[in-house]
């Protein structure tokens, strides 16, 4: 194990000065010590094309598909064996009546001669400009080729083409919501949250408005059930301070050709698909807006506009890298490194592809979900569309989390704005709830949520005659709301590497504030004046009579501790002293003994275990109480050593928690395995899943990116520690950020360590 920080990097640098007895030694180091504090030096772009993906033969249907996106809409790309270009259309927000995420739609291209299905053919998603780049060369040596990207700057999907002849184009809307009908069965999982209605559950149709020389077509949500969920849950008179999210919500996309781009180019043409959702009672007015926004979108030339795409993803892959070669001979470690690596990179394209919109990324499929074959495994679910994901689109916290994570060390600070926005925007509901429910100040949020705020109506009981208010039906997250303290730590660390003072006192701080407020009101105080959360769970493994969560105590330790370190810039006296008198009432983390031994705890009073989360390990990873460099390690050892399961994919984080305990072998037999293990039906190489949930599963692959990140280094403020399990045989280039507004450059290699190359101060965020 080895540690070190900037710090430590510029006494090397330093000590080479001392030694040097060369002037030309000393200018070299003087030279280094340049490079450290240049702000920002010329670097040339990392070179991701060796993790391209790229097939060389046409897909069998949507499984092979590629996902493109540009953090808010995207699409699943294949040509099928006839040389059909498909696509579904897909967008972060695109919520139906009953509560469904919907595709936006579907089109099917073909061209007149078919080239598309030529024995020649290859397909490649380019991760470096975000882009499908597909080439097919046909019996009569006709070639075509097609440049395919979801604009990073723009609401539009655009395919341009280029060929060696004329072409014709026919473009077809390939609907399936055409006719009004009811979910039945198993295909009700897709409306989780409504499951148990005590009325249908309505798919509704989509409304053709233009099907000629330009396609245009939307769903119209002319129903809700935005108020029959308030009803259900006694919070109907919110109806007066908050607005129906759904009701005539409009989404839909206007698709045009254009296939004679100027008078010179007669074998060029372009394809530009525009998406739109707009709140209105009058389809019309959407209809207006959308052709509005198509026009101003393509005015500028598709030329143009993909410069301007290549140069926001060249931004974003220079932000942030982590590439791992083999740092030995032997081939088991360069297809280990390679596939880490790859594996890594396309987490992150995944995370970018739909991290910008206007909800948070799904982890159950993100907008990459296709049509269920029998590869999904899980529940005789086959058969059912693109718009099925198990698990519905509501969001599970416990799940939701993980792909932001990463999102730190990456930089890609403005994705994790979605997440907190859905939160603080649902926080009026919450303080609403508690008030009605409990009666006292403060704020909670269920575990399993509705965008907008409210317990899913099947979690929390549709026959509420039994049940009081505040009590959902469903015991796995009856008192589970410890979400709304890793959020309000995530918020910490969001400030913390940002130094965004500004959003943390007025987006983020009111969040915190009342997450804090109400478990000072909620829960009572022993004997001895210290806080007894009960009734409670930890997590979902136990929930039968649990006393003192260990998640609830590390996550009050850990924000009850920032809230004191910065109550000068929080002017809010009483506040400070209501969390600094709790933070005196907090028990000691749980423990247990284990053959003689102190280990962590998932509480106490824990009953049967009904799930296989790892509560006790919750002091490692999120809240970073134990682990390598913090005290009694000894106790989160043995818990780990003793954990009940060793499952390590999905939404498991073994990896994360291997690399805070300095575990070395073990993080990086985890992190291997998850990024060779994707999903057996899917073509795609990070279509991880079905795991837990669903596939694309955006936990498992962004927990593993996490991990490699912590495996390297592990920063707090006034504490970064490097290497703690980083694989000796393991060569590293990073681009890397850490707390207080870093940047970090460096290299690894077996022979020379580890050598900080340039620290920068990000002035962006």
């Amino acid at each position: 194990m080895r540690k070190g920080n900037l710090v430590g990097g510029l006494c090397v640098v330093l000590r080479m000065l001392l030694r040097a007895r060369l002037i030309w030694n000393l200018c070299v180091a003087f030279a280094v010590l340049a490079i450290f504090f240049r702000p920002w030096a010329c670097m040339a772009q990392v070179k991701l094309a060796p993790y391209n993906v790229a097939w060389a033969s046409q897909s069998s249907g949507p499984s092979g598909s590629m996902p493109i996106g540009n953090g808010d809409i995207g699409a699943n790309v294949w040509v099928d064996s006839s040389g059909l270009l498909q696509m579904y259309i897909s967008k972060t927000d695109a919520y139906s009546e009953i509560g469904r995420l919907l595709k936006i739609g579907k089109i099917a291209i073909c061209t007149s001669p078919s080239i598309l299905d030529g024995a020649t053919f290859s397909q490649t998603l380019d991760i470096q400009t975000g882009s499908v780049i597909i080439k097919a060369i046909n019996a009569k040596k006709q070639n075509l080729t097609l440049t395919i990207f979801a604009d990073a700057n723009n609401p539009a999907i655009t395919i341009i083409g280029k060929a060696n002849t004329n072409i014709t184009l026919s473009i077809k809307n390939a609907m399936w919501r055409n006719k009004l009908d009811t979910l039945q069965g198993g295909e009700k999982r897709s409306a989780y949250g409504m499951m148990g209605a005590p009325f249908p559950l309505l798919r509704e149709r989509d409304t053709i408005l233009e099907n000629t020389h330009t396609l245009i077509w939307v769903h119209q949500n002319k129903s809700s059930i935005w108020q029959n969920t308030l009803d259900n849950q006694n919070l109907s008179k919110f109806n007066e301070i908050g607005k129906d999210p759904l009701l005539y919500q409009n989404f839909g996309a206007v698709v045009s050709a254009n296939e004679k781009v100027s008078a010179t180019s007669k074998n060029e043409f372009e394809i530009n698909i525009t998406v739109l959702k707009k709140q209105t009672t009058d389809i019309l007015e959407w209809k207006q807006a959308a052709l509005a926004l198509h026009k101003k979108t393509n005015d500028r030339p598709a030329s143009q506009r993909f410069n301007a795409h290549k140069n926001w993803w060249a931004k974003f892959w220079d932000a942030h890298y982590m590439i791992v070669t083999s740092g030995d001979s032997s081939l088991q470690t360069k297809k280990e490194t390679f596939a880490v690596t790859q594996g890594y990179q396309l987490q992150r394209y995944m995370n970018a592809c739909a991290g910008r919109g206007g909800l948070p990324i799904k982890f159950n499929g993100s907008i990459f979900t296709v049509d269920v074959d029998e590869s999904m495994g899980k529940r005789n679910l086959t058969g059912y569309d693109a718009d099925f994901r198990d698990w519905g689109a509501n969001y599970w916290f416990q799940n939701t989390r993980l792909p932001y994570y990463s999102m730190l060390y990456s930089g890609d600070f403005a994705m994790i704005k979605p997440l907190f926005k859905m939160y603080t925007d649902a926080l009026p509901l919450a303080k609403y709830r508690t008030q009605k429910y409990f009666k006292h100040e403060g704020a909670y949020f269920p575990e399993t949520m509705t965008p907008w705020g409210t317990y899913t109506n099947d979690n929390y009981g549709w026959d509420r005659k039994k049940l009081a208010d505040g009590v959902s039906e469903n015991m796995y997250i009856r008192y589970l709301w410890e979400g709304s303290l890793e959020l309000s730590k995530l918020m910490i660390d969001y400030f913390e590497f940002t130094n965004d003072k500004n959003s943390f006192i007025k987006e983020h701080l009111p969040f915190i504030k009342e997450t804090i407020l109400f478990y000072n009101a909620h829960y009572k105080k022993d004997s001895t004046n210290h806080i007894r959360i009960e009734p409670a769970q930890a997590l979902e493994s136990y929930f039968e009579g649990v006393i003192n969560p260990l998640p609830e105590i590390a996550g009050l330790t850990t924000v009850l501790e920032k809230i004191t370190a910065y109550k000068n810039i929080i002017d809010d006296p009483g506040f400070i002293n209501i969390a600094q008198a709790l933070f005196t009432q907090l028990p000691s983390l749980p423990t247990r003994t284990i053959e003689g031994k102190n280990a962590l705890a998932a509480g106490y009073n824990l009953g049967p275990r009904t799930n296989v989360e790892k509560p006790e390990l919750y002091a490692i990873f999120p809240y970073r109480l134990r682990g390598v460099g913090k005290p009694k390690i000894e106790e989160a050892i043995t818990a780990w050593n003793h954990k009940a399961n060793n499952d390590y994919s999905g939404w498991q984080q073994d990896p994360i928690f291997a690399s805070y305990l300095g575990l070395t072998e073990e993080a990086k037999k985890m992190v291997v395995h998850n990024f060779t293990t994707k999903h057996s039906g899917s073509r795609f190489p990070a279509f991880w899943g079905p795991n837990y949930d669903w596939v694309p599963d955006q936990d498992h692959g962004s927990v593993n990116m996490r991990a490699l990140q912590n495996m390297l280094v592990q920063s707090e403020i006034n504490q970064t520690q490097w290497l703690t399990a980083w694989p000796k045989n393991w060569n590293l280039d990073f681009k890397i950020h850490i707390q207080n507004k870093k940047i970090i450059k460096g290299k690894y290699t077996a022979q020379k360590g580890l050598s900080i190359i340039q620290a920068l101060n990000n002035t962006h965020f």
